[in-house]
């Protein structure tokens, strides 16, 4: 396996975007103005970031797979977004509860598109920390949620 660095926009966009989720625990420790506030925008966040990573497994898809693997992909790719939705549906601890499972089950796709050769070499590098990250936060968020 090659080792392409990881191209620095894709690297940089990525940290940028942990950025809403990581104020999402900082704002519900900070009152509950902002509680209110982090507990409608940060879920609603994470949704959009799990059904992004879902259209990208879309692209890839669209780009090197053929036959039933490109079925399982355009199936696999609409998961992540059909469960962000129904964690917005949730109460807010449990909705947050099921975006770190997404969160921490998503690089299991990543890396098996990276595997099966439909992702890039660095594509894993770049999705396994990001993706667990995320489910670290919205995992921490979700027991910081007030009862």
């Amino acid at each position: 396996m090659s080792k392409h660095p990881i191209p620095r926009p894709a690297l940089l966009l990525g940290a940028a975007g942990l950025l809403p989720s990581l104020a999402m625990p900082v704002l519900l420790a900070a009152g509950e103005g902002a509680a209110a506030f982090a507990l409608h925008a940060g879920p609603a966040y994470g949704a959009l970031i799990a059904s992004f990573i879902g259209g990208a497994w879309w692209g890839l898809a669209a780009n090197k797979a053929e036959g039933a693997a490109l079925t399982r992909w355009l199936v696999l790719s609409v998961l992540p977004m059909l469960a962000a939705w129904v964690a917005l549906l949730l109460p807010p601890q449990a909705g947050l509860l099921l975006l770190a499972v997404i969160f921490a089950l998503l690089p299991l796709a990543d890396r098996a598109a990276q595997a099966g050769a439909m992702a890039p070499d660095w594509w894993w590098r770049l999705r396994l920390p990001l993706s667990l990250l995320m489910a670290c936060l919205h995992g921490v968020s979700a027991g910081m949620v007030p009862h």
